[in-house]
Parts: structure tokens; C-alpha cells; sequence
């Protein structure tokens, strides 16, 4: 009976003890779970503004909203705003000035064109609601400003170069240049090529780029003097003006260069002519007075001075039957083969020219024998006429004949 109730009593005391056990545990769960809420709210209260010298006054003028606000300052702001606001913490607030001052270096050009793209890039990592709509207006009006100062600083350096000493002024014109090549190959900046001072800037590297290109023609010109047909043209850049000493050395020894050019050319076309003409002289002879001569003789004479001869004849002055022919009917004719014919006209005359070459042509014209006359008719009138139009012509193609065997010769 004692051994039962022992038994019981040890039953009754575990379950005691387990009991304990239990409730012991619960405590210390309850204990832990307590400091952790209190540190957790010791914690929340330490990182609420006020406690890091940080008062609601200065949240709201850091993170007020301004009309002039682009978009990427406006979402700085805002999510600075949120994150005091639900997290209770402020350091993207007290981080929030550095940030809108860089921005604002960036759009009002104060950053240079080499450390751009490396202070994006940085703002980029430090700020994560950057994307790509705000790196594009970054851009955008950090491009603008800078075209507007770097024209500026490129036209005044333009104005004051001078080519005895271009180096002191071609840096902020290469600087305007390297600029415009910049957002040329760069995306999303057709705001900024469509801007008026993108196209004044265009057009000033246009007017420098044909001030040098008209430079570095005439000194090529200057240099190679020697090989130029043609006059340097007036130059019409301000830089090319500077060169007009050069050009009117160039074009005056040009002009000079053509005077020489001409006086030899004329000077060798007169040797030609003199030696032309000396040979002449070597072969040329008396013309021979023919007029009176007969034929054969007139050919005697001819042959010995190496001339040759022509015979035509002429209508004797007189028919067979004694009358005169009229002057309107004696005409030029095909020689009667007379060699004791008379010789009445030469060409050349020896009265016109005092010489001729050996192996020219004189051409003699002598009377042929009387022949019948013709029988008058009742067409004896218009006979007349077409004999007096027949003889003219005759008469204009000696004519014609004499001068040009006088060219001839």
C-alpha cells in the first residue's frame, strides 16, 4: 500500500516539474521577444529626423517641389520624401542636396565636355531611380548650354586668329568641333541638333573650314608657282585675304612667265620666217620683162631663169578681113599655138614685183591670129549682150586667176 502511493506521489511531482519546465520556457520566450521590441523601438526611435538634428521644417524645403524642377530632381525629392516619410530615414534626404547639386552642374554647363559622361555615369550608380528618359534630358540640356558657351568662346577665338600665330586660338574651335561630333553619335539628341545654336554652331565651323580650305589652296598655288597656267583668283575669306601678297606675287610672275612664254614662241616663229625667207632670197630672181616678146622667147627667157610658164591666148584686135573687132567681143581664149605670137601681158608684172622664186609660174597672154568675122543676124542685139556678159566673166575669172597666182607665189 505504501509502495502505491510512493509511486504516485513521483508521478504527481514530474508532472510537477515538467509543468515548471514549460512555464519556464514560456518566460524566457516572453523575455527575449520583449527586448527585442524594445531595442526595435529604441531603434526606430534613434533614426526618426529629430533625433539626427533634423527638424519637418527642413524635410519639407529639401524635398519642396519647384515649377523650374526637371523631372529627375522632382523624383529625387519625392523619393528622399518617402523614405522619411514611411521608413523613418533620412539619409536619402540629407543626401539629397549633393545629389540636385550635381544635377544642376550638369544642366547649367558647369561640368567640362571630358568629365560629362564619367558624372553620369557615378550619378547613375549612386541614385537607382536614374533610367534612361533622364539620362537622355541630362544630355539634352547639358548640350545645349554648353553649345551656347563653347560657339561663343569658339566665334570670339575665330575672330582674333591670325595666320602668322593660328595655334594660340584653334583649341576652342576644336573644342566646338569635338562637341558637335559628340552628340552627332550620340542617341536621343535630335532636341539638341534641332536647336538654332546647333546650326549657328554648324555654319561657323562651315566658314572656318572654307577659310582654311582657301588658305591651303593658294599657299599649294604659292609652292607650286612653276606649274600655273591659270591666275590665282582673289581671295575672298577673311583668312584668304591675308595672302594677298602671295597671290599677286604668284599672278604677277605668271603674267611675266606668259610674256616670256610669248616673246620666245614670236622669237622662234621670226627665225622661222628669216630663214624662210633667206631660202627664198637663195632662190628668187629678176622677174623678166616678157611684154613684146614671141612666145618662144618669152619661154627661152623662162627656162634659163628657172621659171615656169603659162600661155593663154587673147582675140586679135582684128578679122581676118581688116575690121576691128569691138572691145566688147575680144575675150580670153585657148592659145592659138603661135609661137611668134606676141606677148601683151605677164602676171606677175615686172612693174608690180621686183623678184620671184625659182620654179613659179608666169602666166602670158598673147594675141592669137585673126579669125572671120562673124555674120550679123537679126539676134545681133541680144548676141551683143550675152557676148558682153560672156566677156565680162571672162574677164572677172583672169582676174580672179591673177590674184590668186599672186598669193601663190
Amino acid at each position: 500500500m505504501k509502495k502505491t502511493k510512493i509511486k504516485k506521489y513521483k508521478k504527481i511531482r514530474k508532472k510537477s516539474n515538467r509543468g515548471k519546465k514549460i512555464v519556464y520556457s514560456i518566460f524566457i520566450l516572453l523575455t527575449c521577444l520583449s527586448l527585442y521590441f524594445f531595442f526595435s523601438a529604441y531603434q526606430y526611435i534613434s533614426n526618426i529626423p529629430e533625433a539626427n538634428n533634423i527638424t519637418q521644417e527642413e524635410i519639407y524645403a529639401l524635398t519642396r517641389i519647384d515649377e523650374s524642377n526637371i523631372k529627375l530632381v522632382r523624383a529625387l525629392k519625392n523619393e528622399a520624401f518617402d523614405s522619411w516619410l514611411y521608413e523613418a530615414n533620412d539619409t536619402k534626404v540629407k543626401q539629397l542636396q549633393n545629389a540636385k547639386d550635381n544635377v544642376l552642374d550638369i544642366t547649367e554647363g558647369k561640368v567640362k565636355i571630358s568629365d560629362i559622361d564619367h558624372m553620369i555615369a557615378d550619378l547613375k550608380e549612386s541614385v537607382t531611380i536614374i533610367n534612361e528618359a533622364d539620362i537622355e534630358e541630362l544630355y539634352g540640356l547639358y548640350y545645349k548650354k554648353m553649345l551656347a558657351k563653347q560657339h561663343k568662346k569658339a566665334d570670339i577665338a575665330f575672330q582674333e586668329l591670325r595666320l602668322e600665330q593660328p595655334e594660340e586660338h584653334y583649341k576652342e574651335i576644336l573644342t566646338l568641333l569635338d562637341l558637335l561630333n559628340k552628340i552627332y553619335t550620340q542617341k536621343g539628341m535630335h532636341s539638341v541638333t534641332s536647336e538654332p545654336i546647333f546650326k549657328k554652331s554648324v555654319n561657323l565651323l562651315e566658314e572656318i573650314n572654307n577659310n582654311f580650305m582657301e588658305v591651303n589652296q593658294i599657299k599649294s598655288m604659292f609652292v607650286n608657282y612653276d606649274n600655273l597656267t591659270e591666275p590665282i583668283p582673289r581671295p575672298e575669306t577673311r583668312l584668304g585675304l591675308e595672302l594677298d601678297d602671295y597671290v599677286y606675287k604668284v599672278n604677277d610672275y605668271l603674267q611675266s612667265k606668259i610674256m616670256v612664254t610669248e616673246f620666245e614662241e614670236k622669237y622662234e616663229e621670226l627665225k622661222f620666217n628669216l630663214s624662210e625667207n633667206k631660202e627664198q632670197i637663195d632662190k628668187s630672181v629678176d622677174v623678166p620683162d616678157l611684154v613684146g616678146m614671141t612666145v618662144e622667147q618669152a619661154r627661152n627667157e623662162l627656162t634659163k631663169l628657172k621659171l615656169n610658164i603659162s600661155i593663154q591666148g587673147y582675140t586679135n584686135k582684128r578679122y581676118r578681113n581688116g575690121d576691128s573687132v569691138p572691145e566688147s567681143q575680144r575675150k580670153t581664149e585657148e592659145w592659138d599655138d603661135d609661137k611668134e605670137g606676141k606677148v601683151i601681158r605677164q602676171d606677175p608684172s615686172h612693174l608690180e614685183y621686183d623678184y620671184i622664186i625659182q620654179d613659179s609660174t608666169i602666166q602670158i597672154t598673147v594675141e592669137n591670129k585673126p579669125i572671120e568675122k562673124e555674120e550679123e543676124s537679126s539676134d545681133s542685139s541680144s548676141s551683143s549682150i550675152s557676148t558682153s556678159s560672156t566677156d565680162s566673166s571672162d574677164s572677172t575669172k583672169e582676174t580672179s586667176s591673177t590674184t590668186e597666182k599672186r598669193v601663190t607665189n
